[in-house]
């Protein structure tokens, strides 16, 4: 390529996202629309919890400056080794605000996993919990501490904490009064980490920015046409690209608001859509042919997006049908 071409898009990749990065993506809306819902918790058992946009940020930044005083800097990796669940968003948010790059592992993760993939990023220590807690310190000696809820995806965990055989951090004690360090805005600094399958050798770490992150987040949005009082649903697990690219980065571009289930359910899935007014949807073959034997109620979806434009099924569902081949 010619020099001067390449050193031209250089330039207008950076540009595109000057002045941006996660927190201020989330600033934006807290400034607009402090008070509305960013995130719905929807657990299977428990109470259903609402954050707003300033709670969420609040929480967050909370986070950051907990591990802040536990020594975790800007530009450390830290495993969030979470299902689907408040603890999930509020980790992943806080790490971003801190500066350090939160690494989603896949909670089905079998113990040699979890040791390549904390020896992988030189992890300084990790979220997780009660179910996978005691497999994580295990497999990762060279953590400094593991932080872990007081929850299993909002079930309550099997056994209590003071039964592992380490000193668990209480992911509570995570949430300081104090504040992280104030960093500048700053969209080439590293966001995130997604291991890859390892379908042909051992996982990639793939490595995103923050304007990573926001392209994620704004094409998908500008994609799928999504507006401020848009509502998605999410089932799909937050650890994996799908999720947090479709749903809660473009959810949270567009100043849309986010609800979150453990893991789908046929069961629960028109209740809760009808109770939310969700609007569009990130979606995979198995779950739409659970919903297929189910009568189809009114609802308020347009649009649910899968892995190909299927017609038949929109039309049985009486939503558009938007194809994410290749994604």
């Amino acid at each position: 390529m010619n020099t001067k071409l390449s050193a031209e898009i250089d330039a207008s990749r950076v540009q595109s996202m000057d002045g941006m990065d996660i927190p201020w993506l989330i600033d934006q809306w807290v400034q607009r629309t402090p008070d509305k819902a960013a995130v719905v918790w929807e657990p299977f058992s428990g109470d259903r919890v609402v954050l707003s946009y300033a709670e969420l940020q609040a929480r967050a930044r909370s986070v950051a400056a907990g591990l802040h005083e536990r020594g975790v800097k800007a530009g450390d990796f830290v495993l969030v080794h979470l299902d689907n669940s408040l603890e999930f968003l509020i980790a992943w948010y806080g790490c971003a605000e801190l500066g350090a790059v939160a690494v989603s592992t896949n909670t089905h993760s079998v113990a040699r996993d979890l040791s390549y993939f904390a020896d992988h990023v030189s992890a300084v220590c990790a979220i997780t919990q009660p179910t996978y807690a005691q497999l994580m310190f295990d497999s990762c000696p060279n953590l400094r501490f593991v932080a872990v809820t007081d929850n299993d995806a909002g079930e309550p965990p099997a056994a209590p904490l003071d039964q592992l055989s380490f000193d668990a951090v209480p992911f509570a004690d995570l949430l300081s009064d104090g504040q992280p360090p104030t960093l500048p805005t700053e969209p080439m600094r590293n966001l995130s980490v997604q291991f890859t399958s390892g379908t042909t050798s051992r996982p990639k770490a793939v490595l995103w920015t923050h304007a990573n992150g926001l392209w994620a987040g704004k094409a998908s949005a500008i994609h799928m046409r999504l507006r401020n009082d848009d509502t998605t649903l999410a089932f799909m697990p937050l650890f994996h690209t799908n999720a947090q690219g479709y749903s809660m980065l473009a959810t949270h571009w567009s100043g849309g608001t986010l609800v979150v289930q453990p893991k789908f359910s046929a069961s629960r899935f028109w209740d809760v859509s009808i109770a939310n007014s969700a609007t569009w949807l990130s979606t995979i073959p198995f779950a739409f042919k659970a919903l297929a034997g189910q009568p189809v109620p009114e609802h308020h979806y347009r649009m649910w997006g899968t892995a190909a434009h299927l017609p038949s099924v929109g039309q049985h569902f009486g939503v558009q049908v938007m194809g994410w081949w290749g994604m």
